[in-house]
């Protein structure tokens, strides 16, 4: 039986993609504009590996309770009683409503809004009131059928929550040991989300009109683009990342999903300008900075830049073949995450970072525009620059061919 793949990319244009670079195209416009590969891309690519959601700190005490959607999909993030993160799929199994519709903090428990049934914050249904015609109502007259909220399996890692919507994904130790391995050098336990005045978590986002995979292209893996679209970049001596010789300033980095521009932070100190950063250091090695830093992406919807002074991350989530929400943060050792003495620096971080998005969202948005040409089919790579956009696209297509 043929798959659906082979009516929505061509035999052809998938040997286009996986032919030696110098001759290889990119994935097709359909692929960043059609919302049948899209559907596709949420079964084959969303839900079978673990993907990032959120960050544990949008829901920070037990009792918080946030909705939200994932590639359509309604889940809400609970904190338990035992300050747990959970994950449930956030449907009432008796009459298909949200079980939560809006965020809510320091809640005993999950009150449905449609008929009240009554969840304790593991997800277990507790009460029915009047679903039998009593008060109280007996769990009993549910017959055996399971009336408990299905749970996600999920996992929180450096503040951030992961799921696996599956079931069946590989060990999420080994599935994030790409992460943890790039980081060795670096006190990722140490962690926390950068605080406001009030103690509150710094996060912003966008709403961007562009595919996720447009978006995931620009952002580390196409390095040429950065002294041509950011300020910061253009003003800076040290880009584009190449020497007097033509040499690569950078090495990319790649490790199972995992690819980076990894540089040593000392080859371009005039360009990020940290030396005077007033937080404590991320390095295991108590008297020196970890020596390099990266500007990554971790298939299939997670960015980071990791600095000598924190960690900056965006988490994506997809909405539809036009549509890409992203939710933003950094993270900083504890003490300084929430030092008001430093609340000024951060912000100004924050601010430097919120334009770049704003420089690359303009681009990305532009790049989904033009994908809706009839002349843009496949476009073609620079061997010297985009290995890594390249490899992008082999890892889309073995994802959806399998």
């Amino acid at each position: 039986m043929p798959d659906i793949l082979d009516t929505l990319i061509t035999p052809a244009q998938r040997a286009s993609v996986r032919a030696a670079i110098a001759e290889a195209r990119t994935l097709p416009r359909q692929a960043f504009t059609s919302e049948a590969v899209f559907a596709l891309e949420v079964e084959r690519i969303f839900s079978r590996q673990w993907v990032a959601l959120c960050f544990a700190a949008q829901v920070p005490a037990p009792g918080c309770l946030l909705p939200l959607e994932f590639c359509g999909m309604p889940l809400l993030v609970v904190r338990d009683d035992a300050e747990q993160v959970r994950v449930f799929h956030n449907i009432v199994p008796y009459d298909g409503c949200l079980a939560v519709i809006e965020p809510i903090t320091v809640q005993t428990d999950i009150v449905t809004p449609y008929h009240g049934w009554r969840y304790d914050l593991r997800g277990k249904l507790q009460a029915i009131p009047f679903w039998d015609g009593t008060a109280q109502g007996n769990l009993n007259a549910l017959q055996g059928r399971s009336g408990d909220l299905v749970e996600i399996r999920c996992h929180t890692d450096m503040g951030l929550v992961f799921i696996d919507l599956s079931g069946e994904a590989a060990a999420v130790e080994l599935a994030l040991q790409p992460l943890h391995t790039m980081l060795n050098a670096h006190r990722t336990d140490a962690l926390d989300i950068s605080r406001d005045a009030h103690g509150e978590p710094l996060l912003h986002g966008e709403d961007l009109a562009t595919n996720w995979k447009t978006h995931y292209e620009n952002w580390a893996i196409n390095v040429l683009h950065e002294g041509f679209t950011h300020e910061i970049y253009a003003e800076s001596p040290q880009i584009p990342r190449v020497n007097a010789d033509g040499e690569k300033t950078y090495v990319e980095y790649k490790d199972g999903g995992l690819m980076a521009l990894s540089y040593r932070e000392r080859d371009f100190a005039e360009t990020y300008e940290l030396d005077e950063a007033p937080f404590a250091h991320l390095g295991i090695d108590p008297e020196g900075l970890p020596e390099q830093s990266y500007i990554g992406s971790f298939f299939p919807n997670l960015h980071f830049a990791v600095f000598p002074y924190f960690i900056y991350i965006i988490i994506v989530h997809p909405v539809s073949a036009g549509q890409t929400l992203t939710l933003r943060a950094q993270l900083y050792e504890a003490a300084s995450a929430a030092d008001p003495e430093y609340l000024d620096e951060r912000l100004g971080i924050m601010n430097d970072f919120q334009q770049a998005g704003e420089e690359d969202g303009r681009i990305t948005e532009a790049v989904q525009k033009a994908r809706r040409s009839p002349v843009c089919t496949q476009q073609f790579y620079s061997p010297f620059w985009d290995q890594m956009h390249y490899q992008f696209s082999k890892q889309v297509l073995d994802a959806l061919e399998h």
